[in-house]
């Protein structure tokens, strides 16, 4: 299947979501052979709900093939992974060939699920988008985040019946309120709008049904500034997408490393 194959199976015409779907790994990286994937059954999900939309923020592999077996369910996976492929995998901040693998066998998978234009969203994430250092010299600088921009407006999952949100996170204890096991401090900026407007937010894990879950206002709400700031420690691609190598002076004589 060509790139432009894969990608539009995963975002296909006339879909409703199809306009947040990036096409960064599918530009970015391209594989032929199978990829085993292993769909999971859904245990935190009894029944399908149109008015709900999922969010999957998951590590990798975890979360293509964890969308997969919710469209089998109803829902429409999109993908929001904006981190730019490498060639050279050892250099890679956030690894992402596996990530690329399993878009491209699970395509086929998708593909043969018949799911209508207006099904509701699965939103698809790398629960490890920001991790890793990214200043090392030599290395890929490929880390990403989510910005409000990149999903759906408040009063467009109104409009079109979506007042749930579910996020499905790792972790046993996301209920407990300990930091580490909330959402990231990008994807809240995007929860708390949500809430402000009347949607109701969930949390879900591996073993639980989902939970209502109060989002915590997070810092620069809304401030000019936010976006500048995290945008200011990450690398952006000339064709898109986040990733740059970064110089390694000692072996560069001074000179940068191109970001293609």
């Amino acid at each position: 299947m060509l790139e432009i194959d894969t990608y539009k199976t995963w975002a296909p015409d006339g879909a409703l979501w199809t306009d947040w779907a990036k096409p960064v790994l599918f530009a970015s990286a391209s594989y032929s052979d199978p990829f085993p994937l292993e769909i999971p059954q859904i245990n935190w999900l009894q029944n399908f709900n149109q008015n709900t939309a999922i969010i999957v923020d998951l590590p990798g592999i975890k979360g293509v093939e964890e969308s997969l077996a919710l469209a089998q369910l109803g829902y429409r996976p999109v993908p929001l992974y904006n981190g730019v492929h490498n060639k050279n995998e050892s250099i890679m901040v956030v690894n992402v060939q596996k990530t690329a693998k399993a878009l491209y066998s699970g395509a086929e998978i998708l593909a043969a699920v018949n799911l209508p234009y207006d099904a509701p969203p699965v939103f698809m994430l790398d629960s490890r988008r920001m991790e890793g250092i990214g200043n090392k010299p030599g290395s890929y600088d490929n880390r990403w985040c989510v910005f409000p921009q990149d999903m759906p407006s408040a009063g467009f999952l109104l409009k079109h019946g979506i007042n749930n949100v579910i996020v499905r996170m790792e972790g046993k204890d996301i209920f407990s309120g300990i930091p580490q096991n909330n959402p990231g401090n990008d994807l809240s900026h995007i929860l708390f709008r949500y809430q402000e407007a009347g949607i109701n937010i969930q949390a879900a894990n591996y073993e639980s049904e989902p939970k209502d879950f109060d989002v915590t206002k997070p810092s620069q709400f809304k401030s000019l500034y936010y976006r500048f700031k995290v945008t200011m420690g990450l690398s952006r691609n000339s064709v898109g997408g986040f990733g740059s190598l970064i110089p390694d002076l000692s072996e560069s004589g001074g000179r940068y490393y191109s970001t293609g």
